[in-house]
């Protein structure tokens, strides 16, 4: 080492290198960032400075972008759920050799169970602990619930005006985010998505025979 060098210090913090990028980059940026802080923690648990400071941006920046801690969480959830949806809706225009409703339920539960277990969306997280996010999150939550409700009504064939029908699906609807919760915080075993999957069916399918007869799953 030249004797005119500086020890290099071990305490010295390490931050992360900005660097210029357009607007459109600059928000998928802390997107990105926000995806990962809320991977498993409480929307309580985050503060937006740590978010820009994993995005490799300022916190004022972060304001600038988002307006509040609410509003980035809510863009967050918006951004969780555009992807869930796309990914849902390939069950449809893909169904595979069996393209009746209840394989394309079989695949949509399946599409969820894979969205929940990447984790990084805050998705679990916004079902575990619903109290403590912003009223603009849950907004999103509702919304995506009212598309899989239309969803599911569709590929069954089921009449979505008819009040018992609604009833029931929405049960369906909360089973499924409960049960794949539970599976969620058990780590998400791979030899329960199967059962998850089929247990969910079951539940729909007993309760949709109270109201008649329904097509076989």
């Amino acid at each position: 080492m030249n004797a005119k060098e500086d020890p290099p210090d071990p305490d010295r913090t390490v931050r992360p290198v900005r660097r210029r990028l357009g607007a459109d980059e600059r928000r998928a940026a802390l997107l990105e960032a926000a995806h990962a802080a809320f991977r498993t923690r409480a929307y309580t648990e985050v503060s937006v400075a740590e978010i820009a400071h994993a995005a490799g941006a300022s916190e004022a920046l972060a304001h600038r972008y988002f307006g509040s801690k609410s509003a980035l969480y809510a863009a967050m959830v918006t951004d969780g759920l555009r992807e869930l949806l796309a990914r849902d809706a390939a069950c449809d225009a893909d169904p595979g050799p069996e393209p009746d409703g209840w394989a394309r339920l079989r695949a949509s539960l399946r599409v969820y169970l894979g969205f929940i277990a990447e984790g990084a969306n805050g998705w679990a997280t916004l079902l575990r602990a619903p109290g403590s996010v912003p009223p603009e999150a849950l907004a999103e939550r509702d919304r995506g619930r009212a598309v899989f409700h239309e969803r599911v009504t569709t590929r069954l064939g089921l009449d979505a005006g008819d009040p018992a029908v609604r009833l029931v699906v929405d049960g369906y609807l909360a089973y499924v985010d409960n049960a794949c919760l539970r599976w969620w915080e058990a780590g998400c075993p791979e030899e329960l998505r199967s059962p998850l999957v089929e247990s969910a069916v079951g539940a729909l399918t007993g309760a949709l025979a109270a109201l008649g007869p329904v097509p076989e799953p």
